[in-house]
Parts: C-alpha cells; structure tokens; sequence
C-alpha cells in the first residue's frame, strides 16, 4: 500500500528556467509523484503548460522515469490535452468555472507501456442555480503510458438531480480517489434533495457511489444514496470494500452484500461542503483501515493508538504529504516550511524562504530519519511522496523541477533530477544562473536590478 497521499496540493514555487544538452526532462513544477505497479517506474505530474513562458521546448507535465536509473523514459501531457479531457467550463467544487491547469491529482494504473496515468481530480462540478442540473458528464480521464493521446473518463451511469432546496448550492462529483494499487476509482455523485430533510439554510444531498474499474474505465458497482454528502472515501484493492466518512456516519461496506459496518454515527449533523476532500486508506488485504495514529482492524471493531513520542515529527507541526509503506513498517512524513510569498510582473505567486523537511518514522520503534532534500532556497518546496510497492525505495517530488529517489532502510541517496524541464526564457529577466564546477550543484539568485551580473 502506498496510502494516504496528498493528491490535491496547489502550488506556486520560485524557480528558474535551465537549458539542458539532453531532452527537456521535466516541469519546473511537479505536484504529484507515483510509482507504477511493479517498481520500475516513477511517474511525476507537474504544470501543463498553461502559461506564456512554455514554448516549443516544453515537453509536457507528464514524466515517466525509469527507476533503477533515474533517466527520462518518456514526456507528455500539454495543455491541450487537458482541455481535450475537461474542457474549458469544469473546475473543482467551490471554483466557478475554474479551469484545471496542471496534473495534480495522477493515479498510476498497471506498468508501462500498458499501464495508464489516470486523472482523478477530487471533484469536479460548478456552481449553478436551482432550476438547472449542471453535473459534468465526465470523472476524469486517461493517458496511455506509452504517451497516446488522452481520452475522457466518461461518466456512464444516470443520476438526475431533482433540483435543490436552497439558491446556494453546487451539483458536484466528489469525493473521488483510486484504490491504492491503482486498479479501481471510488467515484461519488452528490445530487440535491429537492427537499431539505433537516431544516437548515444550505443544501442537502442524496450521494451516489460508483466503482469503476480503471482499466476498461467501466462502472463496475453503483450504490444509491450513500449518504448524504461525504467528507472522505475509500476503496479496497479488490474493489469489493470501501470505507467512507459521510453527514451521518463513518462506516465501512462490504459492496457485494451492502453490508454496513458502522464505526461511527453523527445524529444531527448538517452536511457542508468541504474544501477539499480527503481520502481513507486500507491495508493491501483491506483488513484494516490505516492513519497516522490509528489502525483500525475491520473484523474485530479493534482500534490500536500509535504511540508516538510528544517530540516525534508526527506531533510536530503541520503534516502536507503522508505516506504509508505496503507492509506497514514505516511512515513517510512532509513538514512544509513557511515560505515568503512575492508576486511577480503578471501577479502569480512565487515562494521563498526554507524547503519542507521530510521523516521516515518506523511504526514499531518510533525511530525517525530525516532525508535530506536540499540546500537550495529556490527549490525543494511544496513537496509530495511515494512508497515502491516493495518498500525499498522512497520517492520525493517537488515544485522546482526537484526530484530524488531514496533508500528507505539507510536512507542513502539513490538518483536525483534537479531544476529540469526548461531552457532559460526571456522573460526571465532578473533571474541570473548560478552554478558551481560541478554541474550536478545549480544554484540560483534573485537579483533585483535587472543590470546586475553574478559570476
């Protein structure tokens, strides 16, 4: 299991544009990090190209790695092949019509080059008034590993809403996240109820659950009314189980025999949208349901307290990025730092200031290992993480081109990637490149008159 993960971190990083003698090799920003089933790949999901500065340099926000080397197997994803999936009126819940811009939300299905690169945003839909039903006819969509052009995720089963109670309210897909060996997505359809059952100003829901199996993106299973709007889903690896936090309950259900198994209840509770939806984990077996400080074992109703020390990194801070080994022995924890945000000449937001730190903490002993990221003030920030499937490595992503892959038992460094994707740009004008003899060492300064020169 490679759980808990951060799929939907939004980010702007400072960085600079480096011309490379080999292919473009990645994005300056990455935002997401997985590997594919069997290990030997590494897939990293960056910016799409939604800006002035890409130009036919730009080899796309997709990158597919090779493990063991840690060279470029193959780029893709542009721009256009983000609007070829969402179109240009599809944002997340809670955006009106806000486009989505870069591949943040990668699940990894299969091995290449027959395995896919799923795009699971945490939810789709738009604001709308009471008298129309404006859900998106799509969850998603897909790109064949071996870079073919990207095809929707369709969304195949009807759930009509009836109309809403209140001016207020959205019809929205979301909750949404794959199980963790990629093979089946947990899809949730919120409709609203044409009357409120509670008597509250906000609008109510009927929630739809819909299994779909990623490698023929057909809907396999379909619960009705769910629950009333859901915080938090969840989906075993056979596709047979899912776990969910909804208005009334925290439950998990057996989908074959919809039998429910309540953990626990919320009587009166009144169902709000969340700013971002969170995703429950299984065990590889979807026995046990695991968090940061709680494994819960699904047969026997037993709860075991993680015993974490009061100074551990776990208790320490904000956590951004979690991550689980498969057999449960190790957590991989991102502590971001505060960072001093600037704008730029078009207004988007640059960071400055510290990189995030990250942990591995064992899970039997409380040991804790820090990896180094890095040096640089210029990158190394908003970071992402995952696990391979046989736990040996640990992969660490972040905004800045940054990637670098770990030994998970000594911590040792195994290959890194550092401030790749772009040529220097014009528009650059006050970033000046800064490097040592050693090529592998870029450093990078902010220089605020445009004439000044480094050398």
């Amino acid at each position: 299991m490679n759980g808990l993960k951060s799929l939907f971190i939004v980010s702007f990083a400072f960085v600079s544009h480096l011309g490379l003698s080999q292919a473009q090799a990645g994005a300056e920003d990455i935002y997401a990090v997985q590997f594919s089933a069997d290990g030997k790949h590494l897939v990293t999901g960056g910016s799409g190209g939604h800006s002035l500065e890409y130009d036919e340099n730009f080899s796309g926000g997709i990158k597919l790695w090779d493990v063991g080397s840690g060279k470029l197997v193959r780029a893709f994803g542009q721009q256009a092949d983000i609007q070829t999936i969402f179109g240009e009126q599809h944002g997340r819940v809670g955006k009106r019509r806000w486009n989505i811009h870069s591949f943040k939300d990668i699940v990894v299905s299969g091995n290449y080059p027959d395995g896919k690169v799923v795009l699971l945003p945490s939810s789709l839909g738009r604001i709308q008034d009471r008298t129309e039903v404006q859900l998106p006819d799509l969850i998603g969509g897909y790109f064949n590993l071996d870079g073919k052009q990207p095809a929707r995720i369709p969304l195949t089963a009807n759930s009509q809403a009836k109309g809403c109670g209140t001016d207020s309210a959205y019809e929205f897909i979301g909750p949404v996240a794959a199980s963790d060996n990629g093979r089946y997505a947990a899809v949730v359809v919120n409709t609203c109820k044409a009357e409120n059952d509670r008597q509250v100003p906000i609008a109510q829901y009927d929630s739809t659950l819909h299994i779909v199996d990623l490698q023929d993106m057909s809907i396999k299973r379909t619960v009705e009314q769910l629950d009333s709007g859901l915080y938090a889903i969840g989906v075993a690896n056979q596709g047979d189980r899912i776990a969910y936090v909804g208005r009334d309950r925290f439950a998990v259900m057996e989908l074959d025999s919809r039998h429910r198994q309540v953990i626990e209840e919320y009587p009166d509770a009144v169902y709000q949208v969340p700013r971002q939806f969170s995703t429950l984990y299984f065990n590889e077996k979807a026995t046990r349901l695991v968090s940061l400080h709680y494994i819960y074992d699904i047969e026997t109703g037993n709860e075991k307290e993680l015993a974490w020390g009061d100074e551990s990194a776990v208790n320490k801070g904000r956590t951004s990025a979690v991550s689980v080994a498969p057999d449960l022995s190790y957590f991989v924890l991102v502590k971001p730092k505060r960072s001093f945000i600037t704008f730029d000449d078009k207004g988007l937001p640059r960071s400055y200031g510290k990189a995030d730190k990250v942990f591995v903490v064992n899970v039997q002993t409380g040991e804790e290992r820090e990896l180094k990221v890095t040096d640089a003030r210029t990158e190394g920030k908003r970071c992402s993480t995952d696990i391979s499937p046989d736990s040996r490595r640990v992969a660490v992503a972040c905004a800045g081109g940054l990637i670098k892959v770990f030994d998970a038992s000594s911590g040792n460094l195994v290959w890194e990637q550092r401030n790749v994707g772009y040529k220097r740009h014009d528009l650059d004008k006050n970033l000046i490149k800064v490097r040592y003899d050693a090529p592998a060492q870029p450093l990078y300064s902010y220089i605020s008159a445009a004439g000044s020169m480094i050398n």
